[in-house]
């Protein structure tokens, strides 16, 4: 394997004395706590960050894509070896590496017609021997980020309907909602990671992943990114913020049709409150979807409360009833927010009810949501396009069209105008990990490559 030769060969170089004291090695079990929980294998489009971050994690270690995103957030080669475009963006051409796959096949040509025309309806996919063509009637000028997104990992369904990819690690046993194993693949072609297996536990909350990690049950878990940073008993590692924080209004609800309703409602809110009392001063305060460090012009979206502005444009409207506000029930952070927007809003003249949503549990179809929704892509076109395909928002599918921050910026600009979503913030993914667990890294966009931890044996 190419990771045993460069180990041995780095060895042989230094010398045995030259050797630290505590050196990578293969074998062991990572065990991982996370919020999120998934129930079945399926790529979707999820509002939920919690669910998307575990999904993503889990997606970019089993499969891999066309396309990966290097430490400066550029594309480089990942299945595909090579590209080139032509017709002004309209047609990419993308010469396949011959990997194995987790089930003994060899990757073909069809497999990732087929992982890739299911998240893109609207591109048009064919091959030619270990050559594929993409084409669309409008130009991709951000295909290549938009490939080394999670939703287009290259996957196949096994007989339980698990994913079957190249990547680094397998799946291994299955408890719906509850854990999920990930065991090496010895046949890796970017050769078999240190790890022997990662034990995910599920639906795990904050409060019980951080006792797990200072009792040395766990070993890495996500940390509260609102609370300071936890101390000795593990190390920290951040994201740039990646996650939005948004009010979405339900389509085609009578009581707010009227866009006076959701821009008072939007101007009402007291984002720098919601930022320094219940995000602790972290993460950024927003009325864009994008975040300063992914766009640049973040700050050109002022989101200065206005209540007079408010009530000027509700009080014309009359006699309203209240407005449902749905968030997440397993959310405290979004609990909060919920409950510091209706006060907003209240100042306001507008009454929102916040009310709790489960999975099981979306029957009283709210008027408004409180959304969080996980960026992938440093890039602002995909990002944006993104966003659209998640939120439902057809004016963010120009942005994949788009390559210039000006006509990003006028994209993200048309969508807002009307008020349909509300942006409030973006804050981090934090994680927190114990002392055993080495050669940790994470990008500004939080992409965790597993296959290079290892952790120290036991003593």
């Amino acid at each position: 394997m190419k990771r045993t030769f460069l180990l041995l060969a780095a060895a042989l170089s230094l010398g045995a004395d030259a050797w630290p004291a505590t050196r990578p090695h293969f074998g062991g079990t990572l065990r991982v706590e996370m919020r999120g929980a998934i129930s079945s294998f399926d790529i979707t489009d999820d509002p939920n960050a919690a669910r998307a971050l575990l999904r993503h994690l889990l997606l970019s270690n089993v499969c891999d894509r066309l396309v990966t995103l290097n430490a400066s957030g550029d594309p480089q080669p990942s299945l595909a070896t090579s590209w080139r475009s032509e017709r002004e963006g309209r047609s990419w051409y993308f010469v396949l590496r011959d990997v194995p796959l987790h089930n003994g096949n060899t990757l073909s040509a069809q497999t990732v017609i087929t992982a890739l025309s299911a998240q893109n309806p609207e591109w048009h996919a064919r091959a030619n021997g270990n050559e594929l063509l993409i084409q669309s009637d409008t130009p991709i000028s951000g295909i290549l980020y938009q490939l080394a997104e999670s939703h287009n990992s290259i996957c196949v369904a096994g007989n339980n309907g698990e994913w079957i990819g190249s990547g680094p690690f397998q799946i291994g046993d299955f408890q719906p909602g509850q854990q999920i194993e990930l065991r090496a693949f010895d046949d890796a072609w970017q050769g078999r990671p240190f790890l022997d297996r990662i034990r995910v536990q599920m639906g795990r909350s904050f409060a019980d992943q951080a006792a797990d990690l200072q009792t040395a049950r766990a070993d890495v878990i996500e940390s509260d990114p609102t609370q300071p940073r936890p101390g000795a008993a593990g190390t920290t590692g951040f994201t740039e913020p990646v996650e939005l924080i948004a009010l979405a209004f339900t389509p085609n609800h009578p009581a707010v049709a009227d866009a006076g309703v959701r821009e008072a409602l939007g101007r009402s809110l007291d984002r720098n409150s919601i930022y320094s009392v219940l995000l602790h001063k972290q993460g950024q305060p927003s009325a864009a979807l994008l975040p300063q460090w992914v766009s640049g012009y973040d700050h050109l979206f002022k989101g200065v409360q206005d209540l007079a502005l408010a009530r000027q444009l509700r009080n014309p409207l009359g006699s309203l009833v209240p407005l449902s506000l749905a968030f997440d029930a397993g959310d405290d952070l979004a609990r909060l927010i919920a409950e510091r927007v209706a006060l907003n809003a209240q100042a306001a003249g507008i009454t929102l009810q916040p009310r709790p949503e489960t999975p099981s549990f979306r029957g009283f179809n709210a008027d408004v949501r409180l959304i969080r929704v996980r960026l992938e892509s440093a890039e602002a076109g995909a990002a944006l396009t993104r966003i659209g395909t998640i939120l439902n928002l057809s004016k963010l599918q120009k942005a994949q069209t788009s390559s210039t921050a000006e006509t990003i910026y006028a994209v993200e600009s048309d969508a807002l105008k009307d008020y349909s979503i509300i942006p409030i913030a973006h804050i981090a993914e934090t994680y927190n990990r114990a002392p055993i667990v080495h050669d940790w890294s994470i990008t500004r966009w939080g992409d965790i490559r597993l296959a290079e931890l290892w952790i120290e044996a036991a003593k």
